[in-house]
Order: C-alpha cells, then sequence, then structure tokens
C-alpha cells in the first residue's frame, strides 16, 4: 500500500465521520397510502404507569382572575357589578340565609325563585330579601288575610286555601278568589285528596303547590291530578323524601323547609330541593332581641348595630322582658276557665229547667 492509497483511505475515513447516520424509514402501508381517508386503527388501551387525573384542587388563581372584573373609565377603574342600593333608614333587615343561593331554583312566570319566606307578618315580609312568601297559617283561609298579604309583599305570595278543615266546594272558591286577587300559587295541606287537587289545578291558571309527607301512592296521584310543584313537609325525614320523590319527577320542582340553622338548609339543598322555606323568627323575638342589645349597649356607653340576628333573634323569649314583679289578681285567675268548664257550667244550668228525658 502506497502514500497515496493511505490519503485515499484517510480522506474516505474523516468523510464518513462527519457524514450523518443515515435514519431508519418506518414502514409506510401502501394500502393507506393509496387510501387517506382510510382510518388508522390506534390503540385504546391506556398503560397504568400513565395517571390522566388532573387535580385542580390547589390551583392558585392570580388576583387579576379571581378578583372582581373591572372596567376602565376616564375617571378610572370601577367594579361592573353595580353597588347595592340601600335606604338610610329603609333596608333588608331580615335577610334569608346565604346558604339559599346554592339553590337551582325553579322559574314562575319568568321569575326565578330560591328562597320562600314561611311567615304571615306583613312587618317581617316587608322587610325580607326572600324570593318569594309561603303563607301558611293554622286557621281557615279568608281573602281578607289574602288581600293584606298581597298588598305588603314585593314579590310572589303562595297562600294557603285548606286542605286540611276546609275541603270541597269552598277551598276550590278561595283558591279561584286567591288568582284573581293576584296570588302567584295556592297551597294545599297535606289531608287533601287527589280529587281536590284536580278540581283546583282544573279551575285556577296558577300553580298548585301539593303538601306532601312522603313518596308513596298519595304524592304521586296528586302528581298526576295537576300539582305543578310539591312541598315536602316530612320533618326529619324530609332529605329521605327528597332524594325519593327527585328519582321519581327529575324535572318538577321540589320544595322543602329548610329549617332555621346553616346546616339543616345546606342539607336540604344537598337532598334535591329547588327552593328553601326558610321560617324567620318572629317579630317578637326580633324586637326582644333588639331590646337586649340595646341594654347592653346603653351599658356599655356604645351605639348598637342597627342589623339584625336571626340566629340570635331565633332563640329569644319574648316574654323574658314581662315584668315579674306584677302578680295577676286572684280574682282573673279564679276566671281563667277553659271554653269545656263554661260549656258543661251552661248545661247543668240548663238541665234544672230541660230535664235531659
Amino acid at each position: 500500500m502506497d502514500a497515496t492509497d493511505t490519503v485515499k483511505m484517510n480522506e474516505s475515513g474523516a468523510g464518513n465521520a462527519h457524514k450523518p447516520a443515515e435514519r431508519a424509514v418506518p414502514e409506510v402501508d401502501t394500502k393507506v397510502a393509496e387510501e387517506p381517508d382510510a382510518a388508522l386503527e390506534v390503540p385504546a388501551e391506556v398503560p397504568e404507569s400513565i395517571d390522566a387525573a388532573v387535580d385542580f384542587s390547589e390551583v392558585e388563581i392570580a388576583e387579576e382572575f379571581s378578583g372582581a372584573p373591572t372596567v376602565v373609565t376616564p375617571a378610572g377603574k370601577l367594579q361592573l357589578e353595580p353597588t347595592p342600593i340601600e335606604g338610610r333608614l329603609r333596608h333588608a333587615a331580615l335577610s334569608v340565609p346565604a346558604e339559599t343561593e346554592e339553590c337551582s331554583g325553579f322559574t314562575l312566570f319568568g321569575r326565578r325563585i330560591r328562597s320562600l319566606l314561611y311567615t304571615t307578618d306583613v312587618a317581617v315580609i316587608k322587610n325580607s330579601n326572600a324570593d318569594a312568601i309561603f303563607a301558611v297559617y293554622p286557621f281557615t283561609a279568608q281573602p281578607a288575610i289574602t288581600q293584606a298579604l298581597l298588598t305588603v309583599a314585593e314579590c310572589p305570595v303562595f297562600v294557603g286555601v285548606g286542605g286540611g278543615t276546609t275541603t270541597g266546594k269552598r277551598a276550590v272558591q278561595l283558591a279561584a278568589v286567591s288568582e284573581m286577587q293576584g296570588a302567584a300559587g295556592v297551597i294545599v295541606n297535606s289531608p287533601a285528596s287527589p280529587d281536590m287537587v284536580e278540581q283546583i289545578a282544573n279551575i285556577v291558571d296558577i300553580p298548585v303547590v301539593a303538601t306532601v309527607v312522603a313518596c308513596d301512592e298519595v304524592a304521586h296521584a296528586k302528581v298526576a291530578a295537576g300539582a305543578k310543584i310539591l312541598n315536602v313537609a316530612a320533618g326529619k325525614d324530609t332529605p329521605a323524601v327528597l332524594r325519593e320523590l327527585r328519582e321519581h319527577y327529575p324535572n318538577m320542582p321540589l320544595i322543602a323547609s329548610g329549617g332555621r340553622s346553616s346546616l339543616s338548609v345546606s342539607e336540604t339543598v344537598s337532598a334535591g330541593a329547588n327552593a328553601v322555606i326558610w321560617t324567620p323568627p318572629s317579630a317578637q323575638q326580633l324586637q326582644a332581641d333588639m331590646m337586649k342589645r340595646y341594654r347592653a349597649a346603653a351599658a356599655e356607653k356604645t351605639t348598637p348595630e342597627p342589623v339584625f340576628d336571626p340566629v340570635s333573634a331565633a332563640s329569644e323569649n319574648p316574654l323574658e322582658s314581662a315584668r315579674a314583679d306584677v302578680p295577676f289578681p286572684d280574682e282573673l285567675i279564679a276566671k281563667a276557665h277553659n271554653a269545656r268548664d263554661r260549656r258543661a257550667e251552661r248545661r247543668s244550668k240548663l238541665r234544672f229547667f230541660f230535664p235531659k228525658n
């Protein structure tokens, strides 16, 4: 081998050293190349070593995204949400629990209803921010009471028309009169029969709210008779009954009492209620709570808070303010007979003139 051959070998070796290695060309399926629209077979199995779940619980959102939306104006940055309007003396002194905002609500004549106030106290109705009023009372329904509630309320009013003591034609007539007065809906008590629900539903154009205590044949019959809303009043079993009814009627508005505490309201919402009936403290309890704070502020020589606390007011007993040093006269206590004793006394006097035989 001469010098010329050595130089050629070095040149060829150097050239191969700087020449990049040729990559392996994958085999192309000629059938797929010929048919570009042919579907490719991709394995759907995901190896167990790959975790496809994403946890956003610990993701921190920047302040510019989590804060209130703003808009730039010549006067500077302003929040898009308007400032709440409150009067100097008049404001929503009695607010429903914030947990009611978690309700999905139901739409009634274009209005969204999530909370209903269970009271007939016109002062409480006038100073509350509930979406509707649930006016049911343990007396015979009267149009005069309905008219008084409708005059004061600034939101839809659902009124009771009977079902227990008041039944039959009178309950149907009360429902018709309530609609003419402007009620948003009529409520029938749990003893109301499906036939009564059907008669009322055929005569009024507002929804009939049927009260039920269980998810049974009677509840199903009331729905078939024309009830548009079910009011679940099952006491401590209300969440369980709500879940059963939700399985049978996924699209039907269900309302139920949420009690007084925030925990019971949240439990009612999670059970499937579209709207919560909230029982506020009475005006007497609110007044007792206010006077208690006034006395404490006077002792400490501070200014009392004007905002009501429904939780603390609900635990107040208005009779605690009564003076214990003023006794009842003995003659009033002696006259405090019940109606049965008075009737028995009258019968005994009449038997002298009209013997039993």
